[in-house]
Protein backbone atom coordinates (compact mmCIF):
# COMPACT_ATOMS: atom_id res chain seq x y z
CA UNK A 1 0.00 0.00 0.00
CA UNK A 2 1.74 3.11 -1.50
CA UNK A 3 1.79 5.80 1.55
CA UNK A 4 1.52 9.46 0.63
CA UNK A 5 2.30 13.05 2.29
CA UNK A 6 -0.68 14.60 0.18
CA UNK A 7 -3.34 13.68 -2.61
CA UNK A 8 -4.19 16.97 -4.63
CA UNK A 9 -7.40 15.99 -6.45
CA UNK A 10 -7.60 18.48 -9.58
CA UNK A 11 -5.16 19.35 -11.92
CA UNK A 12 -5.91 23.25 -12.71
CA UNK A 13 -3.51 25.84 -12.34
CA UNK A 14 -3.96 25.77 -8.34
CA UNK A 15 -3.93 22.00 -8.36
CA UNK A 16 -0.61 21.71 -10.88
CA UNK A 17 1.40 24.53 -9.06
CA UNK A 18 0.83 22.90 -5.82
CA UNK A 19 2.13 19.91 -6.97
CA UNK A 20 4.90 21.23 -8.32
CA UNK A 21 5.35 23.52 -4.93
CA UNK A 22 5.30 19.95 -2.79
CA UNK A 23 7.35 18.03 -4.99
CA UNK A 24 10.33 20.43 -4.91
CA UNK A 25 9.92 20.14 -1.12
CA UNK A 26 10.53 16.69 -1.11
CA UNK A 27 6.70 15.88 -0.61
CA UNK A 28 5.43 12.50 -1.89
CA UNK A 29 2.65 13.47 -3.94
CA UNK A 30 -0.13 12.07 -5.91
CA UNK A 31 -2.78 13.59 -8.25
CA UNK A 32 -6.30 12.31 -9.34
CA UNK A 33 -7.58 14.40 -11.95
CA UNK A 34 -10.17 13.35 -14.72
CA UNK A 35 -9.21 15.32 -18.05
CA UNK A 36 -11.90 17.81 -18.88
CA UNK A 37 -11.20 20.34 -21.92
CA UNK A 38 -13.59 22.86 -20.56
CA UNK A 39 -12.25 23.46 -16.99
CA UNK A 40 -11.94 27.01 -16.53
CA UNK A 41 -8.08 26.76 -16.42
CA UNK A 42 -7.98 24.74 -19.90
CA UNK A 43 -10.05 27.48 -21.67
CA UNK A 44 -8.59 30.84 -19.38
CA UNK A 45 -7.38 33.55 -21.72
CA UNK A 46 -4.35 33.93 -19.09
CA UNK A 47 -4.31 37.15 -18.25
CA UNK A 48 -1.96 38.86 -15.73
CA UNK A 49 -2.90 42.28 -14.80
CA UNK A 50 -1.81 44.27 -11.56
CA UNK A 51 -4.74 46.69 -12.13
CA UNK A 52 -8.41 46.49 -11.43
CA UNK A 53 -10.81 48.99 -13.18
CA UNK A 54 -13.18 49.41 -10.68
CA UNK A 55 -12.26 52.39 -9.21
CA UNK A 56 -8.87 52.34 -10.60
CA UNK A 57 -7.21 49.85 -7.53
CA UNK A 58 -4.10 47.61 -7.35
CA UNK A 59 -5.01 44.42 -7.25
CA UNK A 60 -4.57 42.28 -4.19
CA UNK A 61 -1.26 41.75 -3.24
CA UNK A 62 -0.20 43.79 -6.06
CA UNK A 63 3.58 44.70 -4.81
CA UNK A 64 3.99 41.04 -3.65
CA UNK A 65 3.12 39.43 -7.46
CA UNK A 66 4.74 42.21 -10.31
CA UNK A 67 6.89 42.06 -11.35
CA UNK A 68 7.72 39.00 -9.54
CA UNK A 69 5.40 36.80 -11.35
CA UNK A 70 7.41 36.74 -14.60
CA UNK A 71 10.42 35.38 -12.38
CA UNK A 72 7.90 32.66 -11.40
CA UNK A 73 6.85 31.18 -14.32
CA UNK A 74 10.27 31.84 -15.95
CA UNK A 75 11.80 29.45 -13.68
CA UNK A 76 9.08 26.62 -14.92
CA UNK A 77 10.37 27.68 -18.38
CA UNK A 78 13.82 27.10 -17.72
CA UNK A 79 12.82 23.19 -16.19
CA UNK A 80 10.67 22.08 -18.78
CA UNK A 81 12.15 24.00 -21.58
CA UNK A 82 8.92 25.67 -23.09
CA UNK A 83 7.52 28.78 -24.02
CA UNK A 84 4.09 29.88 -22.06
CA UNK A 85 4.84 32.95 -20.70
CA UNK A 86 4.75 36.44 -22.36
CA UNK A 87 5.18 39.48 -20.63
CA UNK A 88 3.04 41.85 -22.77
CA UNK A 89 1.17 45.82 -22.04
CA UNK A 90 -2.49 45.87 -21.55
CA UNK A 91 -4.16 49.09 -23.20
CA UNK A 92 -6.93 50.09 -21.29
CA UNK A 93 -9.32 51.88 -23.78
CA UNK A 94 -11.69 55.05 -21.80
CA UNK A 95 -14.95 54.67 -22.92
CA UNK A 96 -15.86 58.62 -21.71
CA UNK A 97 -14.33 61.57 -20.15
CA UNK A 98 -14.83 60.24 -16.69
CA UNK A 99 -12.65 56.97 -17.47
CA UNK A 100 -10.01 59.41 -18.68
CA UNK A 101 -10.15 61.44 -15.31
CA UNK A 102 -9.80 58.75 -13.08
CA UNK A 103 -7.06 56.65 -14.89
CA UNK A 104 -5.00 59.47 -15.38
CA UNK A 105 -5.03 60.96 -12.19
CA UNK A 106 -4.34 57.37 -10.69
CA UNK A 107 -1.04 57.32 -12.83
CA UNK A 108 0.54 60.36 -10.84
CA UNK A 109 -0.29 58.78 -7.57
CA UNK A 110 2.35 57.12 -5.38
CA UNK A 111 2.82 53.74 -6.16
CA UNK A 112 1.00 53.70 -9.24
CA UNK A 113 3.62 55.30 -11.67
CA UNK A 114 5.13 51.81 -12.20
CA UNK A 115 1.83 50.42 -14.00
CA UNK A 116 0.55 53.29 -15.82
CA UNK A 117 1.38 55.32 -18.33
CA UNK A 118 -1.57 57.94 -19.75
CA UNK A 119 -2.14 57.35 -23.51
CA UNK A 120 -3.48 60.67 -25.10
CA UNK A 121 -5.45 60.53 -28.67
CA UNK A 122 -3.30 60.17 -31.64
CA UNK A 123 -1.92 63.90 -32.32
CA UNK A 124 -2.65 65.57 -29.07
CA UNK A 125 -1.21 65.80 -26.11
CA UNK A 126 -2.71 66.31 -22.31
CA UNK A 127 -2.98 70.05 -22.26
CA UNK A 128 -5.83 69.71 -25.23
CA UNK A 129 -9.44 70.13 -24.92
CA UNK A 130 -11.54 66.73 -25.88
CA UNK A 131 -13.18 68.83 -28.62
CA UNK A 132 -10.35 68.91 -29.91
CA UNK A 133 -8.80 65.47 -29.53
CA UNK A 134 -11.99 64.23 -31.06
CA UNK A 135 -10.81 65.04 -34.22
CA UNK A 136 -7.52 62.61 -34.15
CA UNK A 137 -9.08 59.74 -32.94
CA UNK A 138 -6.97 56.58 -34.25
CA UNK A 139 -3.81 56.12 -32.41
CA UNK A 140 -2.06 54.02 -35.42
CA UNK A 141 0.30 52.11 -32.75
CA UNK A 142 -2.38 50.60 -31.27
CA UNK A 143 -4.81 50.35 -34.32
CA UNK A 144 -8.11 50.98 -32.51
CA UNK A 145 -9.80 54.61 -32.14
CA UNK A 146 -9.38 56.66 -28.85
CA UNK A 147 -11.55 59.51 -28.70
CA UNK A 148 -11.24 59.22 -24.73
CA UNK A 149 -7.67 58.34 -24.85
CA UNK A 150 -6.21 55.31 -22.56
CA UNK A 151 -3.90 53.95 -20.20
CA UNK A 152 -0.99 51.51 -20.74
CA UNK A 153 -0.42 48.77 -17.73
CA UNK A 154 3.20 48.22 -18.15
CA UNK A 155 3.84 45.22 -15.84
CA UNK A 156 1.07 42.78 -17.33
CA UNK A 157 0.95 39.85 -19.73
CA UNK A 158 -0.23 36.36 -20.32
CA UNK A 159 -0.15 33.01 -19.51
CA UNK A 160 -0.24 30.12 -22.36
CA UNK A 161 -2.26 28.15 -19.31
CA UNK A 162 -2.87 24.90 -21.41
CA UNK A 163 0.72 24.97 -22.26
CA UNK A 164 1.98 25.33 -18.70
CA UNK A 165 -0.78 22.30 -17.63
CA UNK A 166 0.68 19.86 -20.08
CA UNK A 167 4.03 20.73 -19.53
CA UNK A 168 4.21 20.31 -15.76
CA UNK A 169 2.12 17.25 -16.49
CA UNK A 170 4.72 16.16 -18.15
CA UNK A 171 7.23 16.69 -15.67
CA UNK A 172 5.82 15.22 -12.68
CA UNK A 173 4.71 12.01 -14.69
CA UNK A 174 8.98 12.08 -15.34
CA UNK A 175 9.09 12.32 -11.92
CA UNK A 176 7.04 9.32 -11.18
CA UNK A 177 4.25 11.45 -9.37
CA UNK A 178 1.31 9.01 -10.00
CA UNK A 179 -1.34 10.81 -12.04
CA UNK A 180 -4.67 9.33 -12.30
CA UNK A 181 -6.77 10.09 -14.65
CA UNK A 182 -10.43 9.30 -13.11
CA UNK A 183 -13.19 11.01 -10.98
CA UNK A 184 -12.64 11.36 -7.32
CA UNK A 185 -14.88 9.37 -5.52
CA UNK A 186 -15.93 10.22 -1.82
CA UNK A 187 -17.38 7.48 -0.61
CA UNK A 188 -13.93 5.37 -1.29
CA UNK A 189 -12.04 7.68 1.51
CA UNK A 190 -11.39 5.39 4.61
CA UNK A 191 -11.06 7.76 7.54
CA UNK A 192 -8.74 6.41 10.17
CA UNK A 193 -10.33 6.06 13.97
CA UNK A 194 -6.33 6.90 15.38
CA UNK A 195 -5.16 9.59 12.72
CA UNK A 196 -1.89 10.48 13.94
CA UNK A 197 -1.42 6.91 14.17
CA UNK A 198 -2.83 5.59 11.00
CA UNK A 199 -2.94 7.81 7.78
CA UNK A 200 -6.38 7.28 5.91
CA UNK A 201 -6.89 5.63 3.09
CA UNK A 202 -8.49 6.60 -0.64
CA UNK A 203 -9.31 3.23 -2.74
CA UNK A 204 -9.28 4.22 -6.95
CA UNK A 205 -11.17 2.49 -9.41
CA UNK A 206 -8.48 -0.05 -9.94
CA UNK A 207 -9.03 -1.07 -6.22
CA UNK A 208 -5.53 0.78 -5.77
CA UNK A 209 -5.33 1.70 -1.74
CA UNK A 210 -3.27 5.07 -1.08
CA UNK A 211 -2.45 6.03 2.62
CA UNK A 212 -2.35 9.96 2.77
CA UNK A 213 -1.61 12.25 5.41
CA UNK A 214 -3.06 15.18 3.60
CA UNK A 215 -6.05 15.39 0.82
CA UNK A 216 -6.08 18.58 -1.00
CA UNK A 217 -8.89 19.81 -3.39
CA UNK A 218 -8.42 21.89 -6.17
CA UNK A 219 -11.43 20.78 -7.92
CA UNK A 220 -12.79 24.24 -9.47
CA UNK A 221 -17.12 24.05 -9.34
CA UNK A 222 -16.16 20.52 -8.75
CA UNK A 223 -16.24 21.51 -4.90
CA UNK A 224 -19.98 21.97 -5.46
CA UNK A 225 -20.22 18.47 -4.85
CA UNK A 226 -18.26 18.23 -2.85
CA UNK A 227 -19.60 16.81 0.80
CA UNK A 228 -17.17 18.39 2.94
CA UNK A 229 -16.79 22.09 1.85
CA UNK A 230 -20.97 22.88 1.18
CA UNK A 231 -20.07 25.42 3.80
CA UNK A 232 -18.04 28.03 1.63
CA UNK A 233 -19.79 30.64 -0.17
CA UNK A 234 -19.10 29.48 -3.58
CA UNK A 235 -20.22 30.46 -6.88
CA UNK A 236 -20.48 29.60 -10.44
CA UNK A 237 -19.79 32.27 -12.69
CA UNK A 238 -20.09 31.46 -16.79
CA UNK A 239 -17.96 32.94 -19.40
CA UNK A 240 -18.45 33.50 -23.22
CA UNK A 241 -14.28 32.80 -24.98
CA UNK A 242 -14.67 33.64 -28.67
CA UNK A 243 -11.84 33.33 -30.63
CA UNK A 244 -11.29 35.75 -33.46
CA UNK A 245 -8.97 36.75 -36.15
CA UNK A 246 -8.24 40.46 -36.70
CA UNK A 247 -5.37 41.12 -39.93
CA UNK A 248 -4.75 44.34 -38.87
CA UNK A 249 -4.57 44.74 -35.30
CA UNK A 250 -0.89 44.62 -33.71
CA UNK A 251 -0.15 41.91 -31.64
CA UNK A 252 2.12 43.24 -29.42
CA UNK A 253 -0.86 44.86 -27.03
CA UNK A 254 -3.58 43.26 -24.54
CA UNK A 255 -6.51 45.30 -25.55
CA UNK A 256 -9.10 45.91 -22.88
CA UNK A 257 -12.08 48.34 -22.36
CA UNK A 258 -14.72 46.27 -20.23
CA UNK A 259 -14.35 43.35 -22.65
CA UNK A 260 -11.15 42.10 -23.69
CA UNK A 261 -8.44 40.12 -26.76
CA UNK A 262 -5.76 38.94 -26.10
CA UNK A 263 -3.20 37.91 -29.11
CA UNK A 264 -2.39 33.99 -29.52
CA UNK A 265 -0.36 34.72 -32.59
CA UNK A 266 -1.03 34.52 -36.44
CA UNK A 267 -3.40 37.63 -36.33
CA UNK A 268 -5.85 35.30 -33.58
CA UNK A 269 -7.30 36.80 -30.61
CA UNK A 270 -9.21 35.46 -27.97
CA UNK A 271 -12.25 37.90 -26.77
CA UNK A 272 -14.46 37.75 -23.92
CA UNK A 273 -16.37 39.91 -21.22
CA UNK A 274 -19.81 37.78 -21.16
CA UNK A 275 -20.64 36.39 -17.72
CA UNK A 276 -23.48 34.45 -16.50
CA UNK A 277 -23.90 34.61 -12.75
CA UNK A 278 -24.86 31.71 -10.87
CA UNK A 279 -24.27 28.81 -14.46
CA UNK A 280 -22.12 26.05 -14.81
CA UNK A 281 -23.55 25.28 -18.32
CA UNK A 282 -20.95 24.79 -21.06
CA UNK A 283 -23.22 25.19 -23.84
CA UNK A 284 -22.46 28.65 -26.16
CA UNK A 285 -25.53 30.70 -27.34
CA UNK A 286 -25.36 32.64 -30.37
CA UNK A 287 -27.10 35.32 -28.95
CA UNK A 288 -23.89 35.77 -26.84
CA UNK A 289 -21.63 35.34 -29.47
CA UNK A 290 -23.58 38.29 -31.11
CA UNK A 291 -23.60 40.38 -28.03
CA UNK A 292 -19.45 40.28 -27.92
CA UNK A 293 -19.54 41.16 -31.35
CA UNK A 294 -21.74 44.10 -31.38
CA UNK A 295 -19.58 45.33 -28.34
CA UNK A 296 -16.57 44.66 -30.03
CA UNK A 297 -17.67 47.22 -33.19
CA UNK A 298 -18.22 50.01 -31.20
CA UNK A 299 -14.29 50.52 -30.19
CA UNK A 300 -12.84 47.86 -32.72
CA UNK A 301 -12.51 49.38 -36.72
CA UNK A 302 -12.26 45.95 -38.36
CA UNK A 303 -14.77 43.50 -38.64
CA UNK A 304 -13.19 40.01 -37.59
CA UNK A 305 -13.56 36.68 -38.30
CA UNK A 306 -15.38 34.33 -35.94
CA UNK A 307 -12.78 31.32 -35.66
CA UNK A 308 -14.45 29.70 -32.29
CA UNK A 309 -16.85 30.33 -29.52
CA UNK A 310 -16.84 28.17 -26.14
CA UNK A 311 -18.63 28.71 -22.75
CA UNK A 312 -16.90 28.04 -19.23
CA UNK A 313 -17.80 28.36 -15.48
CA UNK A 314 -15.38 28.99 -13.06
CA UNK A 315 -15.58 29.51 -8.93
CA UNK A 316 -16.19 32.61 -7.61
CA UNK A 317 -15.81 33.93 -4.33
CA UNK A 318 -18.43 36.23 -2.92
CA UNK A 319 -15.99 37.66 -0.02
CA UNK A 320 -13.43 38.21 -2.93
CA UNK A 321 -10.79 35.59 -1.34
CA UNK A 322 -9.30 32.47 -1.89
CA UNK A 323 -10.34 29.36 -0.24
CA UNK A 324 -7.38 27.29 1.26
CA UNK A 325 -7.18 25.38 5.06
CA UNK A 326 -8.12 22.14 6.67
CA UNK A 327 -11.64 21.48 7.40
CA UNK A 328 -12.69 22.07 11.02
CA UNK A 329 -13.88 18.88 12.14
CA UNK A 330 -12.12 16.29 9.64
CA UNK A 331 -8.82 16.11 10.07
CA UNK A 332 -6.42 15.77 6.87
CA UNK A 333 -9.18 17.07 4.52
CA UNK A 334 -8.32 20.43 3.24
CA UNK A 335 -9.52 22.96 0.14
CA UNK A 336 -7.41 24.90 -2.78
CA UNK A 337 -10.07 26.93 -4.23
CA UNK A 338 -11.76 30.04 -5.21
CA UNK A 339 -9.10 31.94 -7.02
CA UNK A 340 -11.79 33.37 -9.55
CA UNK A 341 -10.03 35.11 -12.92
CA UNK A 342 -6.88 35.88 -11.27
CA UNK A 343 -5.82 32.33 -10.55
CA UNK A 344 -2.65 32.43 -13.02
CA UNK A 345 -1.32 35.18 -10.99
CA UNK A 346 -2.54 34.73 -7.54
CA UNK A 347 -0.86 30.99 -7.61
CA UNK A 348 2.48 32.37 -7.70
CA UNK A 349 1.64 33.61 -4.58
CA UNK A 350 -0.55 31.29 -3.11
CA UNK A 351 0.75 27.79 -3.69
CA UNK A 352 4.56 28.13 -1.97
CA UNK A 353 2.54 29.44 0.87
CA UNK A 354 0.05 26.40 0.89
CA UNK A 355 2.85 24.18 -0.08
CA UNK A 356 5.26 24.84 3.00
CA UNK A 357 1.58 25.04 5.03
CA UNK A 358 1.03 21.30 4.24
CA UNK A 359 4.47 20.37 5.23
CA UNK A 360 4.29 22.34 8.57
CA UNK A 361 7.10 24.92 7.78
CA UNK A 362 4.69 27.91 7.09
CA UNK A 363 0.71 29.41 8.04
CA UNK A 364 -1.45 30.84 5.90
CA UNK A 365 -2.38 33.82 5.90
CA UNK A 366 -5.97 34.91 7.68
CA UNK A 367 -7.86 36.27 5.09
CA UNK A 368 -8.07 32.95 3.06
CA UNK A 369 -7.62 30.69 5.94
CA UNK A 370 -11.31 28.77 5.78
CA UNK A 371 -11.34 29.59 9.55
CA UNK A 372 -12.52 32.74 8.95
CA UNK A 373 -15.77 30.79 8.40
CA UNK A 374 -15.81 29.00 11.42
CA UNK A 375 -19.21 30.36 12.17
CA UNK A 376 -21.19 29.04 8.99
CA UNK A 377 -22.39 25.61 8.59
CA UNK A 378 -20.05 23.17 9.09
CA UNK A 379 -20.51 20.51 6.22
CA UNK A 380 -20.90 16.72 7.09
Amino acid sequence: MEELDVIIVGAGIAGTTLALELHQRGAKIAIIDLYNSHSSSRVAAGMMNPMVPRNVQKTWHCDDLYPQIFNYYGHWETLFGAKFMHKLPTLQVHKNESHTKNWTKRSREKGFAQHLTPIHPHGTNENSSMADNQNHTMNYEFGVPLPYGAALTKLSGKLDVSVFLECAKAYLISQEIPWINQSFNYDKVLFSEDFNQNPHIYETIDSTKLKFKKLVFAQGIGLFENPWFSFLPLNATGGDLITLEFKTLPENYILKRKEWLVPIGGNRWIGGSTYHKNSTSNTPQEEDLNSLLNTFSEWIPEKPKVLGHIRAARPTVETWRPFLGEHPHQKGIYVYNGLGSKGSSLVVMLSPMYADFLIEKGDLMSDVDITRFSHSRQGI
